[in-house]
């Protein structure tokens, strides 16, 4: 059994950083529906919105986790081949 292929601390962080951006926009966009729903009136529109955002994020942060285990899961015989999405 052979040992996965390392990654670099630089390939780590671009990954962090990718999954970083839609998992922050995600919390900042659920807190923002939870004071939008709490007001008087709620800002039932504002909110509709603001969970469309939250939706597509997730979409992003799923993409980036599927190509990150299409690349893992490759293993070092597939040489710099890049999964498609």
């Amino acid at each position: 059994m052979t040992a996965p292929p390392r990654s670099s601390g630089s390939d780590i962080r671009a990954i962090l950083h990718q999954l970083g951006q839609p998992l922050s926009a995600i919390l900042s966009n659920a807190q923002a529906v939870k004071r939008l729903l709490a007001s008087d009136p709620a800002d039932v529109p504002e909110a509709r919105a603001a969970l469309g955002d939250i939706i597509a994020q997730s979409k992003q942060a799923a993409k980036i986790f599927r190509r990150l285990e299409a690349q893992v899961c490759a293993g070092p015989e597939s040489g710099d081949r890049r999964a498609e999405s």
